[in-house]
């Protein structure tokens, strides 16, 4: 009944404007959000599906009585994007699938503005991007392909290099098309942020497959060496108590590690934090204080960070019992890593 009280009223008042502008204002009000605060998640949903069938109707009335005026294209995108929002919130596949098929068919039509074919290109990209959800491995070839055509269609378009970027960070257990990627990238030109990004990741790449030596001071003391770890399979995890994607991640490994013996790992940790107490407290509360874990208070300004091409959270390095670097981040893969290292020694 609330939805049907809202497109009555929202129809009411576009019949009541009439012209062109301001059914275009309607769907622009529209994209401010819902005016209702919901009082649990299961409500939120409910709002949030009920407004975005509100916006579909005004965008779908903006296209058929306006089919001539320019913004029937921004509409059709605004359309796809809706599709792709309410498939993620309900789950529902289908809805997604006709997102992409609706971004493609724009992307494809060479009678509209670049700009626009390009904005429909982005955003289909993107959108498989989010698609992920652990299947990193099987369908990497799509997403590398999708971000290569990107950047091949609308060779101007800045968001092309941060595409190529952000699909190379799935990307680290093929050193190879990672580098072909970032180097693709850093070959157009890029904001600064973007510059030292690129620049982080090469530097890790010429890490790779090396004997890796680090040492940092702990918490309780001292200073911890890589060299230690000689032996055994060792995995050393920057993070920081600060990050939540750190501690949910931190909180599975540590789970995960169980069923691999722990006499022939060697595990260590460098929080990027300045609040001692902070880490100290997380460190407790995850279960890990056996772990040598570094601080040097200086966070993301460390200059380990820097040294080691750390520009994302979790990262997770793996080396062999010979102390080669074998992954710059296993954050994914840990375990088919471990299991094939301590199957297999390093000689």
């Amino acid at each position: 009944m609330r939805l049907l009280a809202a497109v009555a009223v929202f129809t009411s008042v576009a019949v009541c404007l009439g012209s062109t502008d301001a059914d275009w204002e309607a769907v622009l009000a529209l994209e401010k959000g819902p005016s209702q605060q919901p009082s649990d998640l299961r409500e939120a949903k409910t709002i949030a599906l009920e407004h975005l069938a509100l916006q579909r109707r005004a965008l779908e009335q903006f296209v058929a009585r306006h089919p001539g005026d320019e913004r029937v294209v921004d509409a059709r995108i605004a359309l796809a994007s809706l599709h792709a929002t309410s498939g993620k919130i309900d789950a529902r596949q289908s809805r997604i699938d006709e997102a992409m098929r609706q971004f493609q068919a724009i992307e494809s039509d060479a009678s509209l503005p670049p700009d626009k074919r390009a904005e429909a290109g982005f955003r289909r990209v993107s959108l498989l991007l989010q698609s992920l959800d652990g299947q990193e491995s099987h369908r990497r070839g799509d997403f590398v392909n999708a971000a290569r055509n990107f950047v091949s269609r609308h060779p101007r378009d800045p968001r092309g290099p941060r595409l190529l970027v952000e699909v190379a960070t799935i990307c680290d257990d093929d050193p190879r098309l990672k580098r072909e990627l970032l180097e693709r990238a850093a070959s157009h030109p890029v904001d600064a942020s973007l510059k030292s990004r690129i620049a982080d990741d090469l530097k890790r790449l010429e890490l790779l497959g090396r004997p890796f030596e680090l040492e940092f001071p702990v918490l309780g003391g001292g200073v911890f060496r890589t060299s230690a770890m000689r032996g055994r399979v060792g995995m050393l995890v920057f993070w920081s108590a600060d990050s939540v994607p750190s501690i949910l991640w931190m909180r599975h490994f540590r789970r995960g590690l169980a069923k691999f013996p722990a006499d022939r790992l060697a595990i260590a940790t460098m929080a990027f934090d300045s609040d001692r107490q902070l880490v100290d407290g997380v460190v407790k509360q995850l279960g890990i204080a056996h772990w040598p874990t570094g601080f040097d208070g200086k966070g993301w300004e460390s200059p380990i960070a820097r040294a080691c091409g750390i520009n994302a959270l979790p990262t997770v390095f793996v080396l062999d019992q010979r102390g080669v670097l074998r992954s710059i981040n296993a954050r994914h893969n840990y375990a088919s890593l471990l299991t094939s290292l301590l199957v297999s020694p390093a000689r």
